[in-house]
This record gives C-alpha cells, structure tokens and sequence, in this order.
C-alpha cells in the first residue's frame, strides 16, 4: 500500500515537472509584432565618447586584465557570472578579491543559482565568500523542487565592474578552460571587451551595466546563498579563504606574471563614439526578446555586411515568427560556428544538425570552426562600424529563457578588429554552404569528423528537434 502511495506520488510529481516545465514554455505569449525595441539610431554617436574599449581575444591576458581591475579596485567590485570553473587562474583571482576584500573594497558576487561551479570541495570558496564582512554573495533563482518552471530561468551573463570606472563583459566564465595559458584539452576561444570609462562620467555605458546588477541584485527571484552559515561552515570558509590567500600571496613572491600584470588602460584601449548597453528583461517562462528584435532591426537596416561568431546556431518557429522582414539582397552575411569535431556542447549542435540547411537558406556564408578546441565568442558586426558582445547565443535559450547582456559598440576601429579576430577563426574553417546553397556533405568538415562523435549527435539530432526550445 505504502509502495503504491509513493509511486504514485513520483508519477504525479513527474506530470507535474512536464506540464510546468515543459509544456508551459511552449504557449505563445509573446507576440513579435506587438513588442517594443529601442531606437537603433541610440547606437550611434558623432563625437568621441568618455567610453574607450578593449578586444580581449586572448585567454591569458583576459585573465590578467581582470587581476589588475581586483588589485586597483578603491572602493567596489560588482561581479555577475553564470560560473567559476576550476583552475590555477581561478585561485589566484579569488585569493586576490579576498585580498581586496580584507583592504576595505565593498564587494558583490550574484551567481547562478544552479550553474555556478563552486561545487563539492569547492562549496569552501561560497561559504569563505558568505562569511567575509565585505562581500555579499547572492544567487539568481536557486534550485526549488516545487517550481519547475524556474529551472530554466538562468543567470547568463558575465560582468564585472570596478568603481564605475572599468567594466569586463563578454562570453568568457572565470576557469583555466577560458584563461589558461597553456590550454587544456577543454579549452575555448572565447571573447570579452574592456571598457574604460576614462573620465568617470555618469553617462558612461559602466554606469548602465552597475544598474543592470544592482536590479538583478535586489531582484524577487535573488537569494541570499546562505541566510546564516553554521559554524562548521564557518570554519570551511575560512580555511578556504586562506588557502587561496596563501597560493595568491607565494604567487606574488614568486614573480608569477599572471599576479604580476601592468596594463595602463588609456593606453590599452581605443576610442569610441559610443557605447550602449543591451539586455533581455528579467522574467520567468519565455522572455520577451528583446535583444533578438534588436539584432533582427539592425540586421534589417544593414546597408553592407553583417559578420557574426556564435559557439551555437538552433533557429526555433518561435525565434523566425519575429522576423518580418529580409535583409537586403545585397548585403553579405557570414556566420561562424562550431563543427562537430570542435563542438563540446552535443545538445546545442546536435539540435544544429537538424535546422543547417534554414541556415544557409536564409542566404548566409555558413562557416564552422575546425581546428583544436572550440569558440564561444559571441559576436556581430554590422556594415564594419558597429559591433555586439556580449553573453548572448544564436539559440532559444539566450533568447527567450536567459537573462543575458550585450555591449554596442559604435568604433569603425574597433569593428576592423574584431572582424579580424572573427577572420581568424574563419581560415581555420570549412565553409559548408555559401548563400542559399545546399550544404555539402562531402566537405573536409564531414571528412575530417571523428566518426563515432558524428554518429552520435546525428542520431541525438532525431531526437533533440523536439526540444530545441531549451538547448
């Protein structure tokens, strides 16, 4: 009898789990045509900003960026990241905002709620965080059992900013899989910009992301990680913290260069005319898209070219009912992603598989990425002048389910670099279809494919068609 009970209480649970978080995603409620989005004239500006910028394409020195904004931090560090991986460069970051910590600097962490990494033996950084005077740490929406229809509710972005006056934004988690200077076998090419508010003016783009985390800070759906640490975990804080202050500290005195940096930032960084700051609305079930509509405005409006990098490319109904009209004939469009030799994501690319050929329909050179280890940058360029990064993916998750962020960042310089970076990538790719052609199945991107990789995401792309909207 008891046996019974339970087991239909496990059934009942499920059907409850599939109705709130599954069906409930795929009723409409959000109309395209009825949804806002800003003036895309708003990117442009005619004069030099108080905003300079910086490309951070590589790994390492993204990592020694960030080290150097803990180390000058005066007065705060706001940080807003869906994860902290593993790794030497992730030690040494913490035993720095530690250190910046016990000096006096105000410090904030909001981390996902379910995604953050600091897990296991690792709790010991979250409880070392929770219990030191001058750092709060928060999560956005926690795992909760009974309300399914949070779990797909995530923190995607990744910001930090120091004293409204330096900011990082981009794709790139903090872990030796994206600052490593010798890269490991899971290692990503990914992207960030540096954005350097040079005369600490309020209408600086920093000021607009500090507000954005102050929102997500104080927002319905944020907790406080641990309302009151017991004090064994007290105790595994603080032997955490040391830990990491002591690999900081001998790090130092060893002369490691990666504890070591010197970046002057006016030097570092390039002028712009403006830089504006995007994001999707804070909201349970589906999104209102807005920053899909904005790219699909802009898209529209191009007069030349649009280059875009994205690690995963999943075109959903959902996303194409809020295109209404094409982009211009004559404007070129390139798209670079990953292959299935470089993928680490066999959802996201497997879910890819099934809609390629509406890709290069739509009239784009399709690209995907053949060499070592994988891109996750996510980028667009637009007529060679104005660029986005940020966190945001070509997918239904980053469109209607994440929260996520994006910088614009109006500088013909600036695009010339990027585009370049992004060019980079392309000459270590295939081109498998070119403007409304077919895909060609014979290209050096099936060739070269490990074979028992390929067969696998073939067959889960059978079955990921239906789930599309959540990967």
């Amino acid at each position: 009898m008891l046996i019974n009970i339970l087991i239909t209480i496990v059934v009942l649970y499920f059907i409850y789990v599939f109705v709130t978080a599954v069906v409930l995603f795929y009723i409409p409620l959000h109309k395209g045509k009825d949804l806002k989005v800003m003036n895309t004239e708003n990117f442009y500006g005619k004069k030099e900003s108080t905003d300079r910028v910086m490309l951070l394409e590589n790994g390492y020195f993204s990592g020694l960026v960030r080290m150097q904004m803990i180390q000058e931090a005066r007065h705060t560090i706001d940080i807003a990241y869906f994860s902290i991986g593993k790794g030497r460069s992730s030690d040494l970051l913490m035993g720095a905002l530690f250190e910046a910590a016990d000096r006096g600097i105000r410090i904030r962490v909001l981390l996902d709620g379910i995604s953050h990494g600091l897990k296991g033996k690792r709790k010991n950084v979250l409880y070392a965080l929770a219990f030191h005077n001058n750092i709060e740490l928060k999560y956005y929406e926690p795992f909760t059992i009974f309300k399914p229809w949070t779990w797909h509710n995530r923190l995607h972005d990744k910001i930090i900013v120091v004293d409204g006056q330096l900011g990082i934004i981009g794709g790139r988690n903090i872990g030796d899989k994206y600052l490593a200077s010798q890269p490991n076998k899971n290692f990503v090419y990914d992207r960030d910009v540096l954005i350097y508010n040079t005369k600490q003016e309020s209408h600086s783009v920093i000021l607009s992301m500090e507000k954005y985390i102050e929102k997500l800070w104080n927002h319905p759906y944020t907790r406080k990680a641990f309302p009151k640490l017991k004090k064994t975990k007290q105790f595994r804080g603080l032997s955490g913290k040391k830990l990491l202050v002591d690999q900081y500290e001998e790090a130092k005195k060893a002369n490691e260069p990666f504890v070591h940096p010197y970046i002057v930032w006016r030097e570092a960084t390039m002028p712009t005319r403006k830089i504006s700051f995007i994001t999707n609305p804070i909201q349970r079930i589906n999104k209102s898209p807005f920053i899909w509509k904005t790219f699909i405005k802009l898209s529209q409006q191009a007069e030349k070219s649009i280059v875009v990098q994205s690690p995963y490319i999943v075109p959903t109904k959902e996303m194409e009912q809020y295109i209404d009209k094409q982009v211009k004939p004559k404007v070129q469009r390139i798209i670079l992603t990953n292959s299935i030799t470089s993928t680490p994501n066999a959802m996201a690319f497997s879910a890819y598989l099934g809609v390629k050929n509406r890709v290069i329909k739509a009239g784009s050179k399709l690209y995907e990425y053949q060499k070592p280890y994988s891109i996750h940058g996510k980028s667009v360029v637009y007529d060679q002048r104005l660029s986005a990064v940020g966190s945001f993916n070509l997918d239904s998750r980053s469109i209607l389910l994440n929260t996520e962020s994006m910088v614009m960042i109006d500088s013909e310089e600036f695009a010339a670099e990027l585009t370049e970076a992004i060019e980079t990538k392309i000459s270590h790719s295939t081109l498998v279809g070119n403007e409304g052609g077919p895909v060609d199945v014979n290209t050096d991107s099936q060739k070269n494919a490990p074979p028992v990789k390929s067969a696998l995401l073939h067959i889960l792309s059978v079955f990921t068609r239906f789930w599309r909207h959540f990967v």
